[in-house]
């Protein structure tokens, strides 16, 4: 993402967010199909905050470099059509795609079961963006690939590439937008599960993400195979957040707990 200030505010609102978070018995919130525990999500929420400032660390770090002095090397003939684009409508409607998949999850205010949830849905949420935002830039920092418009051959050779200029792999955008678009058909999917609604959550989920990779391509800002190595990051951290919290079907089947001069032990088959 070109503006990394947006990962510093999702890491405020998180920490907000287990604020009140903080007087509920751990892993005892009742309803939904999810469920939280102050201990497991503090460290969710530790590994993905420090995942950002890691990230931001070693992007910042991406020293300038003059372009004569760039080893381009050769373009994989699958990624060799990513060079014939330059399309700055592009590069405004991926901007936009982005944006409205980071609202897809607002739609689950729609519904009641998901509405009572809304403290919950955000914190989950938000542990999704920060880790899919800290292991996109992570990579981006470890790959340096130049992007697509590096390689005009009328660029002059003195001309300074600056670290964005080297973070072609992966596409922010189309993981920022998948890890969103997953997250969403995943959590409908599990307030909603008889819905006729759902394929269409699916399509959502999985559609805008496509789009956005597209029109990154289409901008020249990326390579197909950045869109597609974004995409899968993205799509597999917004499934699986919600998926760690997914509470045990029918509770706990084993309790334990102090009776008397014993202990209490239950257990459901």
């Amino acid at each position: 993402m070109r503006y990394p200030i947006v990962s510093w505010i999702f890491t405020l609102l998180l920490l907000l967010g287990t604020v009140p978070l903080a007087g509920q018995q751990d892993g005892k919130t009742e309803g939904g199909p999810y469920y939280i525990s102050l201990k497991r999500d503090l460290l969710y929420g530790s590994a993905s905050v420090g995942s950002v400032a890691l990230g931001s660390l070693l992007r910042s770090r991406t020293p300038d470099i003059v372009l004569s002095d760039l080893r381009l090397g050769n373009i994989p003939s699958f990624d060799r059509i990513a060079t014939e684009f330059s399309s700055a409508s592009a590069r405004t409607l991926s901007d936009y795609s982005l944006y409205a998949s980071a609202a897809l999850p607002g739609l689950l205010m729609a519904g009641r079961r998901s509405r009572r949830e809304a403290g919950k849905i955000s914190l989950l949420f938000l542990e999704t963006m920060l880790l899919n935002q800290g292991l996109t830039d992570i990579i981006k920092s470890s790959a340096k690939r130049p992007r697509p418009y590096v390689f005009d051959d009328d660029l002059d050779p003195a001309t300074i590439i600056g670290g964005n200029d080297r973070a072609a792999f992966l596409s922010g955008h189309t993981s920022s937008s998948a890890a969103a678009g997953f997250f969403f058909a995943r959590a409908f999917s599990d307030y909603y599960p008889a819905s006729r609604l759902k394929p269409y959550a699916w399509v959502l989920g999985a559609g805008v993400p496509a789009l956005t990779g597209y029109l990154r391509i289409r901008a020249g800002q990326h390579y197909p195979s950045d869109v597609l190595a974004g995409y899968a990051l993205g799509a597999v951290i917004g499934y699986v957040v919600p998926a760690l919290h997914r509470r045990p079907p029918g509770g706990r089947r084993l309790t334990v707990a102090p009776s008397g001069g014993g202990m209490y032990v239950s257990y459901r088959f």
